[in-house]
């Protein structure tokens, strides 16, 4: 799965760089520096589980070439281990809080590379309906360093993109590690408007 999709893109960059040199972009400029809101939504679910997930984002444009922002991360998960007669054996709720920043650099007008530092929060609800009903609360927290490539189209009326990282850091609290021996890729697709400012008037 990984390999195909770092295919798509390394095909995505040569189609790019191809139609670079053939075509004369007309676009009109953006404004200067201007400042975007948006972020991304994960919803998920399946048999005895749910998922939903926030990434807001406000993102500022520096240049042709940078993109420096600030990221929030909300993750809710229920997972309910089913016995072979359908009856719930135990039920765990996992919620996530993240905060941080990143840097999206622009070698080419639509493939970027992204390095965003955050800190996650994880905390964890576990319980046991079938032997003792005990129920338990853990948290964790760790630090992450998230990089990697992804594909993305930006004008002066908002942006899109699909991106995939890893985790530096790889620490065992991580939650793009925890319960992996590994770390996992981080899938990511996001949009975002401008924040449109009164100009003031002179006087």
């Amino acid at each position: 799965m990984i390999r195909k999709i770092i295919f798509m893109l390394l095909v995505l960059f040569a189609l790019q760089k191809a139609n670079s040199q053939t075509t004369i972009v007309t676009s009109p400029e953006l404004n200067p520096k201007p400042v975007f809101f948006g972020g991304g939504l994960v919803l998920g679910g399946g048999a005895g589980t749910f998922q939903i997930g926030l990434n807001p984002e406000l993102v500022k444009r520096y240049n042709d070439y940078v993109d420096l922002g600030a990221a929030v991360n909300f993750y809710y998960a229920s997972y309910k281990f089913l016995d072979n007669g359908g009856n719930v054996m135990s039920r765990t709720n996992n919620t996530q809080l993240g905060v941080g920043g990143f840097a999206r650099i622009w070698p080419l007008q639509k493939l970027f590379i992204q390095i965003q530092p955050e800190y996650n929060w994880t905390f964890s609800r576990a319980r046991d309906f079938l032997t003792t009903g005990n129920s338990g609360r853990a948290s964790v927290s760790a630090p992450s360093v998230l990089t990697g490539i992804g594909y993305g189209q930006r004008s002066e009326n908002g942006f899109s993109y699909f991106s995939i990282m890893f985790d530096l850091v790889n620490s065992p609290q991580s939650p793009y590690r925890m319960g992996q021996l590994n770390a996992q890729p981080i899938f990511r697709a996001g949009f975002g408007i401008p924040i449109r400012f009164r100009k003031s008037k002179n006087p």
